[in-house]
């Protein structure tokens, strides 16, 4: 049986989560793997057998997307070339994470698709979701990937078709301590602004990973470096807390780690709504920016020593086996055989 796995690597998280997944699924099948966008600093341990331009958004420096680049780099002709030449219909099944090359691909092809991801999360009912909500936003989502059947990662499993984050062997491989050092993830903000609205925070020492800068260097108690995935871990492993964005990834490393965490989703994006929302009503704060006003809510966090206690459970064989499962019980296709 021949799998393609499409990846989104807007990010970093769909790469993180995937890489263990496609693990879990070369010990019953072939995988061969196909990328769009390029916005990741993650690499994957394995051979990329197509690598497309796709459809993605680009982070701005205010808290939002960079909404004139990304109308700049997207080409729909691009795409719809991408989707019909991407030949899927040399294999049995396509899993995408929310990467939609692949799944328009296996529309065009009538090849069977599943939808694997955060984002699949959000079109199942018992997943809770804020009363505001960016509609064009929420719309995307909903059809940004089309699929015949949908696995949602959420970080808890309401119900059967609900599966707990994919948490990678390198992070449950660590031993996690509290050191002193905050450390800041927010891609969708500008190094500058950071900088100056963290310095406000003295009695605290900052480690920023930042998309925007090639070099380090420090600012008062503020220490500025590239994003590296190794720098990243090691950082995550001793830190004392997590200042991050909403997405799925990082929040759910966190957890897993057991990690203070405080939110800042972006704006108008409608999964980082949806996870900050979730998030909210585990007790963990969430603000709706950097703004001044919001400052006392950062010292609150500062100051405390709560941290959530979220149940995570690694089902990553399970949620394989049920995939595969489904594909051979759907009847229109033949059994799985061994690699």
């Amino acid at each position: 049986m021949r799998v393609l796995y499409g990846i989104q690597c807007t990010g970093n998280g769909h790469i993180t989560r995937s890489i263990d997944i496609i693990n879990e699924l070369r010990k019953y099948v072939r995988v061969d793997v196909l990328t769009s966008g390029s916005h990741s600093e993650v690499e994957l341990p394995f051979e990329v057998k197509y690598k497309q331009k796709g459809l993605a958004y680009y982070f701005g420096k205010n808290g939002s997307i960079d909404v004139v680049r990304t109308v700049k780099e997207n080409n729909p002709k691009r795409f719809l070339e991408e989707v019909k030449t991407t030949p899927t219909h040399l294999y049995d099944m396509v899993i995408s994470d929310f990467e939609p090359v692949t799944a328009w691909s296996a529309k065009r092809n009538w090849v069977y698709s599943v939808g694997l991801s955060n984002q699949a999360s959000l079109l199942d009912a018992d997943v809770p979701k804020p009363k505001v909500i960016s509609p064009i936003s929420k719309l995307i989502i909903n059809n940004f990937c089309p699929a015949n059947r949908y696995y949602g990662l959420h970080y808890q499993k309401l119900n059967a078709k609900l599966y707990y984050p994919p948490v990678r062997e390198v992070i449950k491989n660590l031993q996690p301590t509290e050191g002193t050092e905050y450390i800041v993830y927010l891609p969708f903000y500008g190094t500058e602004k950071l900088v100056k609205h963290l310095t406000l925070f003295p009695e605290v020492t900052w480690r920023i990973f930042s998309k925007h800068t090639t070099i380090r260097y420090t600012s008062g108690n503020v220490h500025v470096q590239p994003i590296d995935e190794t720098n990243f871990i090691a950082a995550l492993e001793s830190c004392k807390g997590v200042l991050c964005s909403a997405g799925f990834g990082t929040t759910s490393e966190a957890l897993f780690l057991n990690k203070k965490l405080l939110v800042i989703p972006m704006k108008s994006q409608y999964e980082q709504q949806c996870n900050a929302y979730s998030l909210s009503l585990f007790g963990i704060p969430v603000i709706p920016s950097l703004k001044k006003k919001y400052h006392t809510v950062i010292s609150d966090w500062i100051a405390s020593n709560a941290k959530p206690t979220i149940e995570m459970k690694d089902e990553n064989n399970r949620l394989v086996r049920d995939i595969l499962e489904d594909y051979v019980a759907s009847g229109i296709i033949k059994p799985i055989d061994e690699v």
